[in-house]
């Protein structure tokens, strides 16, 4: 072999020998330690906003006449819910033909038997009284006979009798105050107003349609207004007005300091008024017999409108708020109507003679054929209603409850679940 051919071997073997320590030290050398890598820190948390309270629901504690306050205006800005439960029945032993009323904490209503009973939020008796004519009968003392709505004002609860005796007593205990003596049955809802001469209790006479001021403290005889025509309604009060309509067709508007008339504000022959009227400021509304709806100036006896386009009597009283007046008519159905317009913006089939409506909050509230039902303000659709009997009276709304009479001698009251004390199931009430 040449020398040529020996260092081509050589270069060989250099090169196979540089491969095999090059695989070596790529396969056989053991790989580095890992250095774990620190996450990166989360930016500290910021603490959660703490929830804004929700405010308690805005409950009226007091319903004092049958619609509500000495004004009529049948409304209260109290929300209820959807969906109200049957919270309590007590049996009064007796027909609740009237609205119950509610002060102080307690509910008090009469009864066909002439009595009135006072009942806490629970339906359980606190104190009851029987009224009595002054006359004899061959079984001892007659029972008075009450068709007048109940009212509750400054410690006193006032009913008048179809003997035409106005009787004040104590709302905390029952006990008589004073009692008077007017010249015609009262059947409308006593009213009371603090002037600055004091305390005035206010009624109506009903066969001559005179108004009567009363001493709220000692039942006397402060003025009486003259004659006017039958009146089977109730007087609305305020600082400015005592207002109310009668069978002379007419809305009457009286100063509740004096007693003077201000005015007769006339409205059709075939617009008698047997409802109560509702103020708002210097505002009166009313319904008819024809149907016909007005609001017109106390001050001036001008109408702001007239609405005709209900064909039946309107024998209830309105339920006011600011954009609307809802009324109830014979022919079944209830209304609203817009308060700016004076055009009915909707009607609901009630299915039979509704009760004079109210308003709570976004709702409507009203009793026909023994149903108490709540509908939408803006539109009237139905959201609830419960059967409570054959026939009972229109709603009372406070303390966040709805209160009814019936014919059946009950008195029920609806509320919320939550709303529901030990001691106020169906049941746990008073029964007799």
């Amino acid at each position: 072999m040449n020398r040529r051919g020996i260092g081509n071997i050589a270069l060989a073997l250099i090169a196979v020998i540089g491969g095999f320590a090059c695989g070596y030290f790529l396969f056989m050398t053991p790989n580095a330690p890992t250095v774990p890598v620190e996450p990166a820190p989360e930016p500290p948390q910021q603490p959660a906003a703490a929830a804004a309270p929700v405010p308690a629901p805005k409950l009226n504690s007091e319903w004092n006449t049958y619609h509500g306050p000495a004004t009529f205006t049948g409304a209260v800005d109290a929300p209820l819910p959807d969906r109200i439960d049957l919270l309590w029945r007590f049996k009064a032993g007796a027909a609740v033909r009237q609205t119950p009323v509610v002060y102080n904490g307690l509910i008090y209503f009469a009864t066909a038997r002439g009595e009135i009973i006072a009942v806490n939020p629970e339906g359980q008796r606190v104190w009851s009284r029987q009224m009595f004519s002054g006359e004899q009968g061959k079984d001892g003392q007659v029972r008075a006979e009450i068709e007048a709505p109940p009212a509750c004002f400054d410690g006193l609860v006032v009913v008048g009798t179809m003997g035409g005796v106005v009787h004040a007593l104590d709302a905390a205990s029952g006990v008589e105050q004073w009692r008077a003596q007017v010249d015609s049955p009262v059947i409308g809802s006593p009213n009371y107003l603090k002037t600055a001469a004091g305390a005035r209790i206010y009624v109506i006479g009903r066969a001559d349609a005179v108004l009567y001021c009363l001493d709220a403290g000692t039942g006397a005889i402060v003025w009486r207004g003259e004659p006017i025509d039958r009146c089977d309604g109730s007087p609305a009060v305020s600082e400015r007005a005592v207002a109310f309509g009668s069978c002379a067709a007419a809305l009457h508007v009286f100063s509740p300091d004096t007693g003077a008339l201000a005015r007769n504000i006339e409205l059709d022959a075939d617009s008698q008024v047997a409802a109560g009227v509702a103020l708002d400021g210097d505002w009166i509304v009313s319904g008819s017999r024809s149907g016909k709806v007005v609001q017109v100036s106390a001050a001036t006896g001008q109408a702001a409108w007239t609405n005709t386009e209900i064909e039946a009597e309107v024998f209830t009283t309105p339920a006011i708020t600011a954009g609307r007046v809802v009324v109830a008519g014979n022919d079944g159905y209830v209304y609203a109507i817009d308060r700016s317009s004076g055009k009915v913006v909707w009607r609901y089939d009630a299915g039979g003679s509704p009760s004079s409506p109210v308003i709570a909050g976004d709702k409507v509230l009203a009793a026909a054929n023994g149903l108490v039902f709540m509908l939408r303000l803006d539109d009237g659709g139905k959201i609830w209603e419960f059967k409570v009997g054959d026939e009972i009276t229109g709603p009372s709304i406070a303390l966040g409850r709805v209160f009814a009479g019936s014919e059946d001698g009950t008195v029920v009251a609806f509320g919320s679940e939550s709303s529901v004390s030990p001691n106020s199931a169906e049941g746990g009430a008073e029964t007799r």
